[in-house]
This record gives C-alpha cells, sequence and structure tokens, in this order.
C-alpha cells in the first residue's frame, strides 16, 4: 500500500513538472499574455493614427491628439507599466510605433498552438517582434485610405 502511494504522488508531481515544461512557467504566461496586449494596443492605435489621417489629412503629432471625448477614446498605456508607448512621424505620411518587450514572437509562439485554418495568426504577420523595444515603422498608402474630399 506504500508503494502505492509513493507512485501516485511520483506520477502526480512528474505531470505538473512535465506541464511547466510544455506550457511555461506562470511567470512565463504572464509574461506572454503582456506582450499579446501590447500588440492588440499597438494595432489598436495604428488604426486610430490611420483614421486620424484619414479624417484631418495629416498625422497626430503625439497620441494625445487622438483623444476622443464623444468616442471615448483615449491611447492604451503599457498593460504591465501604464507607461505610454512612443509615437513619432518620420514623414508626411510615415510613423514610428514602439514598445517593450518580454519575450521574441518567436517564444510567444511556441507555447501557442496555432489555429489550422490559417497559417499565421490573421494580422500577426507584420508585428513580429524581439525582446525589449521594438519600433514599428508604417507608411500609409496614399491610394488605399484617401481622405474624404471636402
Amino acid at each position: 500500500m506504500k508503494y502505492f502511494v509513493y507512485t501516485i504522488i511520483t506520477v502526480v508531481a512528474a505531470t505538473i513538472v512535465a506541464g511547466f515544461f510544455i506550457v511555461g512557467s506562470p511567470k512565463t504566461e504572464r509574461l506572454r499574455r503582456f506582450d499579446e496586449q501590447r500588440v492588440s494596443h499597438l494595432q489598436i492605435i495604428q488604426s486610430e493614427v490611420l483614421n486620424f489621417w484619414m479624417n484631418k489629412d495629416r498625422l497626430p503629432k503625439n497620441l494625445d491628439e487622438l483623444t476622443d471625448s464623444i468616442r471615448g477614446f483615449q491611447a492604451p498605456a503599457d498593460p504591465e507599466n501604464q507607461l505610454s508607448y512612443d509615437y513619432k512621424t518620420t514623414g508626411a505620411l510615415s510613423f514610428e510605433l514602439c514598445g517593450n518587450f518580454n519575450l521574441a514572437s518567436e517564444e510567444m509562439t511556441l507555447r501557442t498552438p496555432k489555429p489550422l485554418y490559417y497559417p499565421e495568426p490573421y494580422g500577426q504577420e507584420n508585428w513580429q517582434h524581439g525582446a525589449d523595444k521594438v519600433c514599428f515603422d508604417r507608411t500609409i498608402d496614399e491610394e488605399l485610405y484617401k481622405p474624404p474630399k471636402r
């Protein structure tokens, strides 16, 4: 009977340890979730910058210009430290968005099962990043995104 109990305890402990190797530690999972939120925030900011340009025919000077009290929009902050993301214009139609990431994209996707119907998570292909500060250069295609004629 004693050996049976020890065997069960060993199997359960081995299963838990194997789970950490397969899924990752809770700390790593938390860091991965923060990075997923950062990518989502940067996508939202990019969309708002594009919307701003289409409506005003110019890029915003800073993220505060995106604030819209009617729609209730305010540029999101980093989920881990609540700091603002970096944004700057690099030309009349180009801008740069930066965020500080915990893990590289490759490390994140190793733990995330990929859906069968898309080879790459839809819309993620141009948000690949390394660890630490990463900046994404974006240029607006004037023919694709036309401001309304006034």
